[in-house]
């Protein structure tokens, strides 16, 4: 049998039974890196040179016994909930389990401190990172200390706090896959994403925010774009790639006597690498897109003059009221409203690279 007790230098010593027969000193301890004939306590592995232990080195978070043989250090005694009242010394020590009660920390020996489940000599470094076992959380990682900066992994990297403790940006400050700490992982924060490996952290921020223009009924509104000839400019980048984003604005017709001007048009004035393209709806959402397809130039207008299979159209000239005279047509009102939705094109390259969407009314002639 044998027992651990501290010793008038913080050490520790491993104390012989009687009936060993030792002799004097054969069990005493001295410093880490001293050597009297006794015990030497170094970094891992630790070694003991004694009677029975000469030359013997132990490693992990064992010791050399009164047998010359190495011993697991004891594991820690973790106090069992019990409900308030109940005692029954066969279930060790106990404590109250009542709610909102905290359970106490696991017991050792003085001397000695739970670290890693096991009840290990304070005064011990084991795995040699400049922290005994008294201070440090984990004495199996040399990366896990007091002097150590927390980072997002699940680990308790500094001692302090638990796992993962403190400004969830900070955490990520050194680790390229994200720029917020999440269940251990840095990932990109809402809104943001990686797409350029070589830029660190999440480089990309969807254009607009993912909480804008996601259908039809709640397109972003440009407002309205008469035919005397105005114009609007709308830039994104439309990521993620199977993103949609959807844009409204009103055409309007202003009162016209001769030729009327009402000219809509949309087309990009960039577009990267052909990447994006529209859909345009006139009137309603129920309505369906015009043309059936996609565009990246897009017009309707009426200020031009044509027979379109016998039918006259176009409203240049135009008159304003009365009958209409031979080859003019009735200048109407053709205020209407506008979704365009732009998406990308299947297929092309994920970038955080925007397109440049140019909205016009009055601008442009009919050839």
């Amino acid at each position: 049998m044998a027992r651990f007790e501290q010793t008038r230098r913080g050490g520790w010593a491993l104390l012989c039974t009687l009936s060993m027969m030792l002799t004097a000193g054969a069990c005493a301890t001295s410093s880490a890196g001293e050597s009297d004939g006794a015990v030497v306590i170094d970094a891992t592995p630790v070694s003991y040179d004694a009677m029975f232990c000469e030359n013997l080195v132990c490693p992990g978070f064992t010791f050399c016994n009164s047998s010359g043989v190495c011993e697991a250090f004891p594991p820690c005694n973790y106090p069992q909930p019990v409900d308030a009242g109940v005692s029954d010394a066969s279930s060790g020590v106990l404590f109250d389990a009542s709610p909102n009660v905290d359970p106490p920390p696991p017991l050792c020996d003085d001397g000695f401190t739970c670290t890693n489940d096991v009840c290990l000599p304070d005064d011990v470094d084991f795995d040699g990172d400049g922290y005994n076992a008294n201070v440090d959380c984990d004495e199996n990682n040399v990366e896990v200390n007091p002097g150590a900066i927390e980072i997002c992994n699940l680990i308790d990297d500094d001692c302090v706090n638990g796992v993962d403790d403190g400004d969830s940006a900070f955490l990520c400050t050194t680790i390229d896959t994200g720029d917020v700490c999440n269940a251990g992982t840095c990932e990109c924060s809402p809104g943001t994403f990686d797409l350029d490996s070589a830029i660190p952290n999440c480089e990309c921020t969807a254009s607009p925010a993912l909480d804008q223009g996601i259908d039809c009924a709640s397109a972003i509104n440009l407002g309205t774009l008469s035919d005397t000839g105005q114009m609007q400019m709308v830039m994104g980048n439309i990521v993620p790639e199977d993103r949609v984003v959807w844009y409204r604005f009103t055409a309007q017709d202003t009162a016209d006597t001769a030729c009327d001007n009402f000219h809509v048009r949309a087309q990009f004035q960039n577009n990267p690498d052909g990447a994006f393209a529209m859909r345009v709806t006139r009137g309603a959402c129920s309505n369906p897109p015009e043309g059936g397809g996609d565009y990246t130039d897009y017009s309707w207008a009426t200020d031009f003059r044509s027979t379109i299979s016998g039918v006259l159209t176009g409203e240049c000239p135009c008159t304003s009221s009365g009958s209409p005279m031979t080859n003019i047509s009735t200048c109407n009102d053709n205020t209407t409203v506008y979704f365009v939705a732009v998406k990308r094109v299947p297929g092309s390259t994920l970038t955080c690279d925007s397109f440049t969407l140019e909205l016009s009314n009055g601008v442009y002639d009919t050839p």
